[in-house]
Order: C-alpha cells, then sequence, then structure tokens
C-alpha cells in the first residue's frame, strides 16, 4: 500500500510538471501591450521641466529637459527619447504661472516570446482560446505629446538651509500608438500551429493632473540639491485596443479588464551646476529602475537617463 502511494506521488510529480508549466498564468500578451507604453507616461513624470531657480517677481525662468528611457517586458522592448520645456514667470517671490510642452517618442523591438493568448479583447475569434502561443517579431512606434500649465508656491524661511516649491497644474496628452504588432503562432490547444498576428495601435487622449514638491539647497558656491516628488493621474483611464487577425479573419475589440492611463508617483533627486544651468537628476534613474517592474507587472529592466538646462530666475539671497 505505501509503495503504491508512493509511486501515485512520483507519478504525479513527474507527469504533473508539465501540467502546472502550462497551466495559464496570471497575465498574458495583452499586459506589455498596455505596460509599455504606460512606462513612457511614467518617464515623462519623472523628466518633468521643474523651474530650478528662486522666484522674483516679473522675472522669468526656462527649463529644458532630455531624457532617454529602454524598458525590457516579457516579450518586447521599448526604447525612446523625450523633450519637454517650460517656461515660468514669477508674479511674487512666493508665487508663480507656467506652461510646458512636450514630445517623446519610443520604438518597439525585441525577440518575442511564449505566452498566453486570451480572448478577452474579441468575441467571435475561431480559435481554440485561451492558449499559449509563441509571440515574434514586435515591433512599433509610440509617440506622446501634450501641453499643459501650472502654478508654482516657493517658501523659504529666513536662514533656513531649504527652500520649498510646489507645484500644481494639468496638461493634456496624446498618447499614439502605431503599428504595434506581433506575430504569432499557436502552441497549445485544438489550433496548436495556427498562425496570426496581433496589432495594438490605437491612440488615447488624457488630461493629467499633476502635484509635485521639492526641496532646495545650495551646495557651496556652484551646486544646489533638490529632492523632489511629483505624482499625476492621466483621466479618463481608457481600454485597451487590440485587433486580432488569422486565417480568413481580422476582429478588433477592446478589453474588458486592462486600462491605459495609471496613476504614479515619481520621485527625482537633481544635482544642478549654477554657473551652467546643466541638472543630472540622479534620483529619476534608480526611481525608473527599481520601481517600474512593481508597479507595471512583466517588465524586469528599466533605465532612465534625465539631464536638464535651466536659465533665469532670482538669485541667491542672503542668509546672513
Amino acid at each position: 500500500m505505501r509503495l503504491r502511494r508512493k509511486g501515485v506521488v512520483i507519478a504525479w510529480l513527474v507527469l504533473g510538471a508539465p501540467l502546472r508549466a502550462q497551466a495559464p498564468p496570471h497575465s498574458d500578451i495583452s499586459w506589455t501591450a498596455e505596460h509599455l507604453p504606460e512606462s513612457l507616461q511614467d518617464s515623462r513624470l519623472l523628466a518633468f521641466p521643474w523651474p530650478a531657480g528662486r522666484l522674483a517677481p516679473g522675472a522669468w525662468q526656462t527649463t529644458f529637459d532630455f531624457a532617454g528611457q529602454s524598458v525590457r517586458a516579457d516579450s518586447a522592448d521599448a526604447t525612446g527619447l523625450l523633450a519637454s520645456a517650460s517656461a515660468t514667470r514669477a508674479l511674487s517671490e512666493r508665487f508663480a504661472l507656467g506652461a510646458l510642452a512636450f514630445f517623446d517618442r519610443a520604438t518597439i523591438s525585441g525577440e518575442g516570446t511564449r505566452a498566453f493568448l486570451r480572448s478577452s479583447l474579441w468575441s467571435g475569434v475561431p480559435l481554440d482560446l485561451p492558449a499559449f502561443a509563441d509571440f515574434t517579431h514586435p515591433r512599433g512606434e509610440i509617440r506622446h505629446w501634450g501641453a499643459g500649465g501650472y502654478a508654482a508656491w516657493e517658501k523659504e524661511r529666513p536662514g533656513a538651509r531649504w527652500r520649498q516649491t510646489l507645484l500644481a497644474g494639468a496638461y493634456l496628452e496624446r498618447l499614439e500608438i502605431s503599428r504595434f504588432r506581433f506575430d504569432f503562432e499557436l502552441a497549445s490547444g485544438a489550433d496548436t500551429g495556427v498562425r496570426g498576428a496581433l496589432d495594438w495601435s490605437a491612440t488615447y487622449t488624457f488630461v493629467t493632473p499633476f502635484v509635485g514638491i521639492g526641496w532646495t539647497r545650495d551646495l557651496g558656491a556652484s551646486w544646489t540639491t533638490s529632492p523632489r516628488l511629483i505624482a499625476g493621474l492621466p483621466l479618463p483611464r481608457r481600454r485597451l485596443e487590440g485587433t486580432v487577425s488569422g486565417p480568413g479573419f481580422s476582429i478588433a475589440g477592446e478589453a474588458r479588464g486592462g486600462a491605459v492611463g495609471d496613476a504614479y508617483l515619481g520621485v527625482n533627486w537633481e544635482f544642478r551646476h549654477r554657473p551652467t544651468g546643466l541638472g543630472f537628476d540622479l534620483g529619476s534613474s534608480l526611481w525608473f529602475s527599481g520601481t517600474e517592474g512593481v508597479t507595471h507587472e512583466g517588465i524586469h529592466r528599466a533605465y532612465l537617463a534625465h539631464l536638464s538646462w535651466s536659465f533665469g530666475g532670482g538669485k541667491s539671497r542672503d542668509r546672513s
């Protein structure tokens, strides 16, 4: 009897392993289609063009920001460049108004992977789904652009080492996903071997309110350091759109579960060289690398390099 039970356990371990390996995962290929574009939205908030100088009544200050992003997900990679600019006019030593504009672009590539394909986006697909499939030749482009405005408040107590800046505003953003495609071949189920393609091309428009808070301190005569927090919420959230095609059919639909446009909290820590106006944001690089895979399932590697150039604004005040 004991030998028989041991035999059952061994058989379950040996024969059940392949079945467990083929068990439906929590996520599927649509997670990559959703999370790669959203990573560009996250990078945009991290590479926000903050006003860098002190507020001085009537004075303008301008900031240009540039960033490079590289993200690797389960089945595709996204590599892009981000550019933005802002102009801020101080109405007093405590209050200012500003405007910003940005344009970001990323290309999609990679080697593909084996992943799960569900029919949650489409009805009437003549395939035996859900099923595993081999996804190959990911390609496409993401363009992200927009403009908006903000108000800035600054507070600096006499003799204090830190001055505090608070931002609040909103921007209109447009996320254009074009020719984002995967080829696939079903690897399980009754339709094993059937080939087709997924196309995630779509355009999403959001109004994104944001708030930010930063603290700036002088480091000697030539440098400043500025840790910052910024948060944004794209509204309204949009359902993920996609098209599946195969032998004799092409069906478009919207996801019933997944949505594009997530709330995001970002962290910066910039070091600025005052004579040249150049800023080096080490904090956003560490934050993006350490958290993007947590906030967006399926992303395994995330890099961001962020530089800025700012000029104008008020001079240092005498604290003596």
